[in-house]
């Protein structure tokens, strides 16, 4: 977000929510892509590519 100038409340302006959630967003452990985390990143640029790749077993 830096890199783009922008901050959490304007990226919670862009996208429709508060300033508050896109902070639990970027910080939280547990890593969750959600609506609104796609929105966050389509606004700042970016396209998102999900990868599956099948676990090798023992």
């Amino acid at each position: 977000m830096i890199s783009q100038g922008s901050n959490e409340a304007q990226l919670a302006e862009m996208v429709g929510t508060s300033a508050p959630y896109i902070s639990r967003l970027i910080n939280k452990k547990d890593g969750i892509i959600n609506k609104v985390f796609v929105e966050m990143l389509e606004k700042l640029g970016y396209d998102i590519q999900i990868t599956y790749v099948k676990k090798e077993t023992d």
